[in-house]
């Protein structure tokens, strides 16, 4: 139990009191809206490092080098710890917190909704262009790319597993919402709705997800460590 996390009086400014890492497609944005309903509007800011070019934006703004307001207590958004450490002074006792997915489905998972995203900024069909379908790569074209693979790894670089107070898992979204509300001593929520349902994506052979599961074989231990803890935990 961390009930000083729930402490709105702590007398700790520009401090973050908790730490949580959003990988992308793991239902990092639902919990984001969650982690408002716990802490407040104006406590939590999604933080993002860009995990090659470092750059840092602070509720999708550039970060001016100033200092977080002093209502800000939890900072959730696509960074890793090492690029945290590397920018921010992080107290040793901040607890920090993660969701992981299956690899595979993760990757699939991203790939449709980075073809989304272009086919909505485009706006093709209004427009009558075909530029999406020119110079879209295909599924196994955008796995094979190192920079999509083992991106969980790559987010978490810089801390091992035990180190992290709590790691959810994305397959088990609402049972873990609830062990982590116990943990950090949290009031009752409402879950909100996420996008997860839990299916798999049709049209993508099991040799494709096979070559998949090769591509991001960093991640694929990490989530059976992941789920090898999760099982101690509620053993």
């Amino acid at each position: 139990m961390i009930p000083f996390l729930r402490n709105k009086n702590s007398g700790i400014r520009n401090k973050f009191q908790l730490i949580s890492v959003h990988i992308p497609k793991t239902a990092g944005t639902s919990f984001r809206g969650i982690l408002k309903e716990v802490y407040g509007e104006e406590a939590v800011i999604r933080l993002d490092i860009g995990l090659v070019n470092e750059k840092i934006r602070i509720n999708e703004e550039l970060y001016d080098k100033k200092k977080v307001s002093s209502k800000v207590r939890v900072a959730h958004g696509h960074f890793s710890p090492a690029l945290l450490h590397k920018y921010f002074d992080i107290s040793e006792s901040t607890p920090f917190i993660t969701w992981l997915r299956d690899p595979i489905e993760r990757v699939i998972s991203n790939y449709f909704y980075l073809q989304k995203r272009l086919r909505e900024e485009l706006e093709e069909e209004k427009r009558g262009l075909n530029i999406l379908s020119k110079m879209q790569r295909s599924l196994m074209e955008y796995a094979a790319q190192e920079i999509n693979q083992n991106r969980m790894s790559k987010f978490l670089a810089g801390m091992e597993l035990e180190d992290f107070a709590f790691v959810g898992i994305q397959d088990h979204f609402s049972e873990d919402l609830q062990r982590i509300a116990k943990l950090l001593d949290w009031e009752e929520t409402q879950e909100l709705k996420h996008n997860i349902t839990g299916r798999k994506k049709e049209g993508v052979s099991d040799e494709e997800r096979a070559q998949i599961a090769r591509y991001n074989q960093a991640d694929v231990e990490l989530y059976q460590k992941a789920l090898e803890r999760r099982d101690r935990y509620h053993g």
